[in-house]
């Protein structure tokens, strides 16, 4: 998987671009769940959506899954990065000079391989992912991902203890909160007017560091021209909200405001308003027991 990964990242980031465009449009319109759940997701946030946004948005799909093996088999980013330096760094660095550390959001949208590994060339950063069953696999995805100033932390207790110790040495941590929670471990809270069950686990990090959150995404340009930087900053900074759910609500919001710049290259394959069977209405987050 190594070689067939590090093959991949050989070609040229506009080839590899168009390839998982095709490959993105075949999935969705292959018979299945994925395509209509696709369809129906996008929809549900954008009425107005017609076809042609659909099957580009299918398209962003492939093109982010094909740049998993670009940038984890490469030393260097080598891609193109629009307002990075004169835009996102400097509003970053504002944030992190509190000295509480940093959470930045990265939902599934745009290209969010780019960022950490670009935020590493700048400052540390610890990033959240979730491991894969197979111990194996889930050894090979840390030591590819893993880089100088950047640290992969499986979303585990001890991943968990990982983010709480980097945000207290003033570091920044980097998680997708669009990324449906164990049950338990979440809240319901409205996502484009769909209850969608949403993490407590930013909530209760900036409870315990104090930590400002952030939301950031990374436009993918057209023909392989790199990336354009997003960025949005939470309740300006402040504390979020202190009931739990209305903290999810305003996750949700944030990622809203960054899915709306560019509605096209959000998965909306992704199953985001599905429920553990563990979850219910009234679940209390018990992410407490993960970093005390």
């Amino acid at each position: 998987m190594t070689f067939l990964f590090w093959l991949i990242s050989r070609f040229p980031l506009r080839l590899l671009q168009a390839a998982g465009g095709a490959l993105g449009l075949l999935a969705a319109r292959l018979p299945g769940r994925y395509g209509q759940r696709l369809s129906e997701n996008f929809r549900l946030a954008f009425p107005d959506a017609t076809q042609a946004m659909i099957d580009e948005a299918a398209r962003s799909a492939g093109r982010m899954m094909i740049e998993m093996p670009y940038f984890w088999s490469r030393k260097t980013i080598g891609a193109r990065l629009h307002g990075f330096d004169d835009y996102m760094w400097p509003e970053l660095e504002k944030l992190q000079a509190r000295g509480k550390g940093l959470i930045i959001l990265t939902p599934h949208l745009g290209c969010f391989e780019v960022l950490p590994q670009s935020h590493a060339l700048v400052r540390p950063v610890t990033a959240l992912f979730k491991p894969p069953h197979q111990p194996w696999l889930r050894d090979w995805i840390e030591k590819m991902r893993t880089r100088p100033n950047m640290h992969m932390a499986p979303a585990t207790p001890r991943g968990v203890r990982m983010l709480v110790k980097a945000l207290k040495r003033g570091q920044a941590v980097g998680i997708l909160p669009d990324q449906v929670p164990s049950g338990g471990e979440g809240n319901w809270a409205p996502f484009f007017g769909k209850p969608a069950y949403t993490m407590a686990l930013v909530h209760r990090l900036q409870q315990l560091t104090g930590a400002p959150v952030v939301a950031v995404f990374a436009e993918r340009l057209p023909k392989g021209a790199g990336y354009r930087a997003h960025l949005h900053v939470l309740n300006e900074g402040g504390m979020l909200p202190d009931d739990p759910a209305e903290a999810a609500a305003v996750i949700n919001q944030a990622v809203e405001i960054l899915v709306r710049q560019c509605p096209t290259q959000y998965l909306w394959g992704y199953s985001r308003y599905k429920g553990p069977a563990a979850a219910s209405r009234s679940t209390e987050p018990t992410t407490d027991q993960s970093i005390s």
